[in-house]
């Protein structure tokens, strides 16, 4: 059986999210990344980079990064159609997934670690002003699609719907208008109501069900 190894309040959430959708066979596994689990060796052997999620197989193989753990899931399984239905619909979920990894959660950690960006400690307030104004756009980007749609890609869920709710709560962490995003919270609604979703989200004891 598979093994998903994961942590409450990271990225890992949609990955958890989207192989309760698919009705995958699988151990879900904590890792508490903001306790240091995740720098244990006995992580760092099934993940060296130290970082969830990571999807390990019954034959010991690893995959790692969220928009390819997604990307796997929504072909394993193509009756549910987890991605879209057909090869065009395929390719703009993967779209969006990756823009959500490689935009709007690296504006999140440039917040989070302006370190990572500039050692000097004389940048990092410029640093964390223009992460944090980028992101609050990228997330206005979103709501505003969600004005006249259920779902982030349209009429259907998809695997990019529980990767954009990742970015939501943390809104909090930067102190940003959260109930301003009226669309996105009732998209979270209309997750959380769907009972595969609810399974993953129950046994992370997400932040998700309580907003």
């Amino acid at each position: 059986m598979m093994n998903l190894y994961y942590c409450p309040y990271a990225c890992s959430m949609a990955s958890h999210v989207a192989l309760e959708e698919a009705g995958a066979s699988f151990h879900a596994k904590k890792i508490n990344i903001f306790t240091g689990d995740q720098k244990k060796s006995e992580y760092l052997a099934i993940n060296p980079r130290a970082l969830v999620p990571a999807l390990e197989f019954d034959n010991g193989q690893v995959l790692l990064e969220s928009t390819a753990i997604l990307g796997w899931i929504g072909h394993a399984y193509p009756e549910k159609a987890l991605l879209g239905s057909s090869p065009l619909e395929h390719a703009l979920t993967i779209s969006m997934c990756a823009w959500l990894s490689g935009t709007v959660h690296t504006t999140f950690k440039r917040f989070i670690h302006p370190e990572d960006v500039n050692a000097d400690k004389d940048t990092w307030t410029g640093i964390k002003t223009k992460a944090r104004d980028s992101y609050w756009g990228h997330l206005k980007e979103i709501d505003a699609k969600l004005a006249n749609q259920p779902w982030i890609m349209g009429d259907r869920f998809t695997l990019a719907d529980p990767y954009v709710l990742v970015f939501y709560p943390w809104c909090r962490d930067l102190d940003l208008p959260i109930e301003e995003l009226t669309n996105l919270a009732a998209m979270k609604d209309r997750l959380v109501a769907r009972p595969a979703a609810h399974r993953a989200l129950a046994r992370e004891k997400s932040v998700l069900l309580k907003m």
